[in-house]
C-alpha cells in the first residue's frame, strides 16, 4: 500500500501533495515509484495501491470530461476506465477497485474516494491523507499543523513521518504541487 496527502494553500494558490516513493503488496516492497497523482486540466486524481489503475486511467484519458463540473463526473470516468480493462472485484455486491484516493481540482478543492469509489469532500485548507498511513499521516497533520512554517513543510514532515513509522508506506519522501493553472509539478526537493 501507500499514503498520499493534499492541503490546500490558499496565499499561494497551490495545493501541496505528498506521497511515499513505494508500495507494498503483501510484504513485497516495489520499486521506486514517482508518481501516484495523474493530471488531466484543470483535475487530479491521486492513487495509493498497487495495480494497473494508473495504466487503466492513462489509456483511457481520450475519455476523460474536461468539462467536468463536478468530481463525481471523474469517478464515472474512472469506472470506465477499470472496467475497460477488468480492474476490480465484487466484495459482498459491491465492486471494489483495490485502492483508494484524492480527486483535486485546480481552485483547491479536494475530494476522499474509497475503494468502491464512494466519494466525500474535504473540508476547504483541511490537511487530509489516503492510504494505509492514512491514520498516521492526519495524526501527524493534525498535531504538527500549528508548527510547521507552512503547507509545504507540513507536507513533507508528515510523510517523513509516515515513512520512518508506517511499514506499508515505504520509500522516498515526495512533495509535489498543483497550481491555479492545473500544472502538476515534478517531485520536488525537499
Amino acid at each position: 500500500m501507500s499514503v498520499i496527502t493534499a492541503i490546500h494553500d490558499r496565499n499561494e494558490k497551490i495545493t501541496w501533495l505528498g506521497s511515499n516513493g513505494r508500495a507494498t503488496i503483501g510484504s513485497f516492497v516495489g520499486p521506486s515509484l514517482d508518481r501516484k497523482w495523474i493530471g488531466f486540466g484543470d483535475w487530479l486524481i491521486g492513487m495509493t495501491g498497487s495495480g494497473p489503475k494508473d495504466e487503466a486511467l492513462r489509456a483511457s484519458a481520450e475519455q476523460f470530461p474536461h468539462d467536468a463540473g463536478h468530481p463525481f463526473e471523474i469517478l464515472k470516468f474512472m469506472r470506465a476506465a477499470y472496467s475497460a480493462f477488468d480492474i476490480g472485484e465484487v466484495d459482498e455486491g459491491l465492486k471494489r477497485f483495490c485502492g483508494s484516493g484524492l480527486i483535486i481540482h485546480k481552485s483547491g478543492a479536494v475530494w476522499d474516494f474509497d475503494s468502491s469509489l464512494c466519494l466525500t469532500a474535504v473540508p476547504p485548507g483541511a490537511f487530509w491523507a489516503r492510504g494505509s498511513g492514512m491514520d498516521a499521516a492526519i495524526g501527524a497533520g493534525r498535531a504538527l499543523r500549528d508548527y510547521a512554517a507552512s503547507p509545504k513543510e507540513l507536507t513533507r514532515r508528515v510523510i517523513e513521518i509516515v515513512t520512518e513509522l508506517d511499514v506499508d508506506s515505504p520509500g522516498e519522501v515526495l512533495v509535489q504541487t498543483f497550481n491555479a493553472d492545473g500544472e502538476l509539478s515534478e517531485p520536488l526537493n525537499v
